[in-house]
């Protein structure tokens, strides 16, 4: 009985475990389409609001994604790549990267009394050379480190907007550039992708875009459920607004984001092992602030349904030494069930009675493997 009760504790602790583990970021987002997504130069950008009620009505476009809303609260993202977040929330956020790591430390974005636009190096300087390969006034991260992070997820970036007031005073106005450099900050084979109404990258060291280059993210509208096209634009209020569409709001709360962004060019570059000694740098700028709190994060388990490169995820030492527990388990078990058949005379093991017979080496291989199987997946986790 006190070995039943062990096991039992065992257990519960493995789903104690499980359940205090961090909030990770996990969303799945669909194939781009006229309906789920739109493609803003190299950027196919999501609408969390639209997916979210698309989905709920199963409309194929939007499937499969989820689940929503993407929660953007401190406690819900402390363990995210924070690129961009208050400065008034900065406290409230920790690196999910080891002291040392080659990765930036969070940008931090003014409110609306602060500055009404935001630039990377003018609202808070940031000098560089924290590590090799780290630009001045940009946020970097080594792709080796990102590739752990990502842990075989895509490369998705989620936003959230924070604006005051209703529809159009709502919108921000932005522009934002990611790089794959070297460590000398030389875009390598062009692998920049830029969000702008414009086409291509500017590979400058400091692109000025003008502000016809700057993306308006849309006011309060509605978006067809046939062919994605807007309408009611800044005049609807609600879904009842909107026969034959979805509402969209850009701005669902502070604690909420309204945006996911992948780019497949760069998703292919920095999941490649190939890469792991360059970076990935990004600029962030953006216009008509009047609330502040803006937070940009990389998501730690995001998955686009669409073709990828890569795709498998390569497991930490500790997660090998477990898989291989897991695997001599199952081994067990296999081995005590061939054991068992050629000695159904005698007793059984029975975990819900708590009835082991210790002395038994089938019973004692089979209840080891049912611990393993049981506690391996939230370890995992």
């Amino acid at each position: 009985m006190q070995i039943c009760l062990s096991i039992r504790k065992m257990i519960a602790l493995c789903a104690l475990l499980s359940g205090s583990l961090s909030h990770a970021t996990v969303l799945t987002l669909p194939t781009a389409n006229n309906i789920s997504a739109h493609i803003y130069n190299g950027f196919t950008t999501y609408a969390l609001g639209v997916l979210a009620q698309c989905s709920a009505a199963l409309d194929p476009h939007c499937l499969p994604s989820g689940p929503f809303p993407v929660q953007s609260s401190p406690g819900q993202i402390a363990d995210q790549a924070i690129i961009l977040t208050s400065a008034n929330g900065a406290s409230n956020f920790t690196s999910p990267f080891a002291v040392g790591s080659p990765v930036d430390n969070v940008f931090l974005t003014p409110t609306g009394n602060q500055s009404g636009t935001y630039e990377m190096g003018v609202f808070q300087t940031e000098n560089g050379g924290k590590f090799t390969g780290d630009l001045a006034n940009r946020w970097d991260i080594k792709l080796s480190v990102l590739q752990s992070y990502l842990n075989g997820h895509d490369l998705v970036f989620l936003f959230d907007n924070n604006q005051q007031g209703n529809n159009s005073s709502q919108s921000i106005n932005i522009w934002g550039q990611a790089r794959i450099v070297n460590a000398s900050g030389q875009v390598v084979n062009g692998l920049c992708a830029e969000i702008s109404t414009g086409a291509g990258c500017d590979l400058s060291s400091n692109p000025a875009p003008a502000a016809a280059a700057y993306l308006p993210i849309q006011p309060n509208s509605c978006v067809n459920s046939s062919n994605g096209d807007y309408f009611n634009v800044g005049t609807a209020q609600n879904a009842g607004d909107c026969p034959g569409g979805y509402f969209l709001n850009n701005n669902l709360s502070t604690s909420r984001a309204e945006f996911a962004a992948f780019s497949q060019v760069l998703n292919n570059a920095a999941l490649d092992p190939l890469n792991g000694n360059l970076f990935l740098s990004v600029n962030i700028k953006y216009t008509n602030n009047n609330g502040g709190a803006e937070q940009l994060w990389i998501c730690s388990e995001c998955n686009v349904t669409t073709p990828r490169l890569l795709r498998t995820a390569v497991p930490e030492p500790s997660s090998l030494a477990l898989l291989a527990l897991g695997m001599l388990g199952l081994w067990s078990a296999s081995a005590a069930g061939r054991m068992r058949q050629r000695e159904n005379d005698m007793a059984g093991a029975s975990m819900a009675g708590c009835h082991v017979h210790w002395r038994r080496p089938d019973v004692m291989r089979s209840t080891i493997a049912r611990i393993a199987l049981i506690c391996i997946p939230c370890l995992l986790a």
